[in-house]
C-alpha cells in the first residue's frame, strides 16, 4: 500500500496497489484455464508458463491460491490465479521481473 495524498480512500489515506480483479475463466477438468474473458471476449490460452501456489496466514485470514502466468492467442501474457478458500478467479497485475545481463543477481538470465 502507499500513501495518496489526492484521495480519499478511508481513515489512513491508503490505496492498495495491484489490487486483483475478478476474472471469467473457463478451465479444464484439472483446474487449469483453457479460456480467459479479455476485451469483450474469450480467448484461448496458447500456452501456461509458469504456475505456483501459495498458502500464507492460515493463523488469521487463509490465503491459499494457485497462480498461472498464461500467454493467450495473439500473444498477451497475464498473470491469474484460483482462490482455493473464497472460490473465483482473478487478474493479478503482476510481471515477474526480468533481469537484464548488467543487473546484479541475475544469474545469467537474460530476457
Amino acid at each position: 500500500m502507499v500513501t495518496d495524498p489526492g484521495a480519499s480512500a478511508g481513515a489512513r489515506g491508503l490505496r492498495f496497489l495491484n489490487r486483483p480483479r475478478g476474472l471469467a475463466v473457463e478451465a479444464d477438468a484439472a483446474g487449469e484455464p483453457r479460456a480467459i474473458a479479455w476485451q469483450g471476449r474469450f480467448r484461448r490460452v496458447a500456452a501456461i508458463h509458469d504456475r505456483w501456489r501459495i498458502d500464507d496466514e492460515w493463523w488469521r485470514e487463509e490465503v491459499a491460491r494457485i497462480y498461472f502466468e498464461v500467454e493467450l492467442e495473439g500473444g498477451r501474457r497475464l498473470t491469474v490465479f484460483r482462490d482455493l478458500v473464497g472460490g473465483g478467479w482473478f487478474l493479478q497485475p503482476y510481471r515477474a521481473p526480468v533481469f537484464t545481463a548488467g543487473t546484479p543477481g541475475a544469474g545469467g538470465r537474460i530476457p
